[in-house]
């Protein structure tokens, strides 16, 4: 006995150690999903970095030293519901399935045998 103690408890250490170095807090296991975490953490901050920076271009865009007309039109279109006298609104049940067209001929504007309205029935109307 009092030969194999001394391996029992050696083999007990290593193996204690051993254990700890891969499964304990900071084992190999930590270690890699860590860098699982560290991998997703850098992915939100690209997606952050792109979103700060359409964000930064979308109030240069509006600042009063580099206004674009364009961009504040669509601002109020969108924000404030404003519409042009010349536009052509049409409302429509966006819950309804959408159906492709199976012919390769383009109906008129405003055909009823679309089943929706078509781009040409949303853009404004040309001056008279």
């Amino acid at each position: 006995m009092r030969q194999i103690a001394p391996q029992i408890f050696w083999g007990c250490l290593v193996s204690y150690f051993a254990f700890h170095a891969v499964q304990g807090d900071r084992g190999v296991v930590a270690w890699l999903q860590m860098r699982q975490q560290l991998a997703a953490l850098d992915h939100q901050l690209d997606d952050a970095r792109a979103e700060r920076q359409r964000l930064e271009k979308q109030v240069a865009l509006m600042r009063a030293e580099s206004l674009d007309p364009d961009m504040l039109d669509e601002q109020v279109r969108r924000v404030l519901g404003y519409t042009d006298a010349r536009d052509r609104v049409e409302f429509y049940d966006a819950a309804a399935p959408v159906t492709p067209e199976t012919s390769s001929e383009r109906p008129a504007p405003g055909a009823a045998d679309s089943g929706g309205p078509s781009v040409l029935d949303v853009l404004p109307e040309a001056p008279r």
